[in-house]
């Protein structure tokens, strides 16, 4: 009786893996049918009289039935949970005094706070008597640093903002409380062919392990990926190239500043530039490319000169690079990225080796089959490193695929180019700061680039 229970345990779980194999939907049929074929004969074999060859189909079968179901749910639960994932915008706002201040949110009486475009109704979340409206940053700011106000409500993103004209305001200031707010918004439609796309590939400079909706964009790149030729395309633009915000009269700004208005305005402002169509947006941050690279093993890049890297904030890690091919750890991989004040060419070659560590990190996930070894690990994890509307369907269809043809996608890179100049900025007025005027013709030209890889067939 306990050996009939048995056998029908078997059978129902080999029945069930193979139903979730195939509503899984990324396994090619030239391995679903064989893997089919190999349950059904062992089931077979085991209701067999034969003593041996039960035991040997059982030894067989199941860690076949255990492994096969650990991966697929551990999957399924992946792209389920991985992909469609941006649908809750996360706002931090954070409230600062002077340092000196020992007063808790409990005993503040007064806050000022900036007139925004984020969320008009934020400060409403704030239990404090008295709240005062500023128009301007500095303003605000250098009334707190004056002890005019004794303390002020930004979001986060505008903190960092202040930190590029105030270098000592983490010297002076201290944060004592913090508050999100959360809104839900729509996901992507399910896709059911491969076709070219344009995504948007946005890098937070937000340090804290938070992607938010509201952040600067100090990486920009458009990931023009054509499925049918098998090549993809990366397109950088400077962090600040001086371009106008979608629908926003009044002053340009840098494009990093547009990020401050969430991922939808940084993403509209680059398809009025190039005059395309942006289908998907991913945000990372700071720690994304740390645990992404340590999560593969490290990546190797080629450096074209000598040099030690200077960032080593974020969880980057000041790194001496040689000349030649190098071998980099997660944070090591974000410093390089990071760096520019070592090269000639400052944020141009900057970029030039953010695409770098990019495409070192799309080869060796194609390329190394020791990942596997870590897959549950590298599931588990990966999912919290970025946020992204890419539908769930579209990856299946793109794990199908690579998985039928195992091909070698070819990996084109450009960087639309401009030159420097000083100008006020819609998200800061009022001051000149250093931004970079779009070279017209790069842009054209990089445009017609992604055109011609999104038209080949």
């Amino acid at each position: 009786m306990i050996k009939k229970s048995i056998k029908l345990i078997i059978i129902l779980l080999s029945v069930y893996l193979i139903i979730e194999l195939k509503h899984l939907n990324i396994l090619p049929n030239k391995y679903i049918i064989p893997l089919t074929i190999l349950i059904v004969i062992l089931n077979a074999l085991i209701i067999k009289k034969l003593k041996i060859i039960n035991t040997i189909s059982y030894i067989i079968l199941i860690p076949l039935i255990l492994l096969g179901l650990k991966y697929t749910l551990e999957t399924k639960h992946f792209l389920k949970t991985g992909f469609n994932n941006n649908n809750i915008e996360i706002k931090t706002y954070n409230v600062l005094v002077l340092k000196e201040n020992n007063k808790t949110i409990e005993q503040i009486n007064k806050t000022g706070y900036l007139k925004n475009e984020l969320d008009d109704n934020y400060i409403e979340n704030l239990n404090i008597k008295e709240k005062i409206e500023y128009k301007n940053i500095y303003n605000l700011y250098e009334d707190l640093i004056n002890k005019k106000i004794e303390s002020i409500t930004l979001h986060e993103s505008y903190i960092n903002l202040l930190e590029d004209d105030y270098k000592d305001i983490l010297d002076k200031t201290k944060i004592i409380y913090s508050f999100n707010i959360k809104k839900e918004t729509e996901k992507q439609k399910e896709i059911t062919t491969l076709e070219p796309i344009n995504i948007y590939i946005s890098g937070s400079d937000s340090r804290s392990g938070i992607i938010e909706e509201n952040t600067r964009t100090d990486v920009n790149m458009i990931m023009t990926i054509n499925p049918k030729t098998k090549t993809i395309l990366l397109t950088s633009i400077p962090r600040d190239y001086y371009v106008k915000l979608h629908n926003k009269e009044g002053l340009k700004d840098k494009l990093t500043h547009s990020g401050i208005y969430g991922i939808g305005m940084s993403k509209k402002t680059i398809e009025d530039l190039f005059d395309i169509k942006i289908d998907y947006v991913v945000k990372v941050g700071f720690t994304s490319v740390i645990n992404i690279v340590d999560l593969i093993g490290g990546i190797d890049i080629y450096s074209d000169q000598a040099l030690t890297t200077r960032c080593n904030d974020g969880g980057a890690e000041k790194t001496y690079i040689k000349e030649g091919i190098n071998h980099l750890t997660g944070p090591q991989a974000l410093s390089y990225a990071r760096e520019r004040y070592a090269y000639y060419e400052g944020d141009n070659h900057r970029i030039q080796n953010q695409q770098q560590v990019l495409e070192a990190i799309i080869t060796k996930t194609l390329k190394d089959k020791n990942l596997i070894l870590k897959y549950n690990e590298y599931l588990e994890n990966i999912k919290s490193l970025y946020r992204t509307d890419i539908p769930e369907s579209l990856i299946k269809l793109y794990i199908k695929e690579q998985l039928n043809k195992n091909t070698t996608w070819e990996i084109e890179k450009q960087t639309v180019k401009g030159y420097g100049d000083t100008n006020e900025t819609y998200s800061m007025p009022g001051r000149n700061l250093y931004v970079m005027n779009p070279d017209i013709e790069s842009v054209k030209q990089a445009k017609n680039e992604i055109n011609e890889i999104l038209n080949k067939y």
